[in-house]
């Protein structure tokens, strides 16, 4: 059984060196997005809450780290800027080693609010 994790902190140690590094790249862009941004763990993963309604999570995975939720507005708002990367379903993968671009974050973020 995976461990269940109690803080964001606890979950970012859990993860390999280089995983931990791509996501911990990501999850900066995500606090610096938007003001008032809460981070928890649900789902036992990282999520960032607006005013108590969750607008992203992250998670790192042995061979790819993740972006959630990828809705099929999100998708066609954002076009081509998604074209170096792997959406299924709500899910958006990207390569260890290569966070999503600041820019990227903050537009998927920015989306995710309008849709609270």
């Amino acid at each position: 059984m995976r461990q269940k994790f109690i803080t964001v902190n606890d979950y970012m140690k859990s993860l390999e060196p280089e995983v931990r590094k791509t996501l911990q790249a990501v999850r900066n862009a995500v606090l610096s997005s938007a003001k008032g941004l809460e981070e928890v763990i649900s789902y036992n993963i990282p999520g960032y809450k607006l005013n108590g309604k969750a607008v992203v999570y992250i998670a790192g995975f042995k061979n790819h780290c993740s972006l959630y939720p990828m809705t099929k507005a999100i998708s066609d708002t954002l076009g081509k800027k998604l074209d170096k990367f792997i959406v299924k379903g709500s899910t958006l993968q990207y390569e260890i080693g290569k966070p999503l671009p600041l820019a990227l974050v903050k537009l998927i973020v920015k989306e995710r609010i309008k849709m609270l």
